[in-house]
């Protein structure tokens, strides 16, 4: 279990339907790979945040998404109607 000093990020299991949405097709793409393979998370790189779905054991990148402009990071005023 991660120590409050330690920063984790979560990999969101995705399922068969989510994987199809996107285009892959496991015996196509992926030969042998199984849906428990893949996972949701967020990254950052030169362009910002990115909400990404990888192939775990190659690090492929089956989708790449903008995502939130500070990512993890909630402002308190966020969603506020001014």
């Amino acid at each position: 279990m991660p120590s409050e000093s330690e920063l984790t990020v979560l990999r969101e299991q995705v399922t068969a339907e989510e994987l199809a949405e996107l285009g892959t097709e496991l015996d196509r793409d992926f030969p042998g790979a199984t849906v428990d393979e893949f996972r949701r998370y967020p990254v950052l790189s030169e362009g910002g945040w990115y909400m990404v779905v990888k192939h775990q054991p190659s690090l492929t990148s089956v989708s790449r998404e903008p995502w939130r402009p500070l990512g993890p990071v909630s402002l308190t005023s966020e969603g506020l109607v001014v």
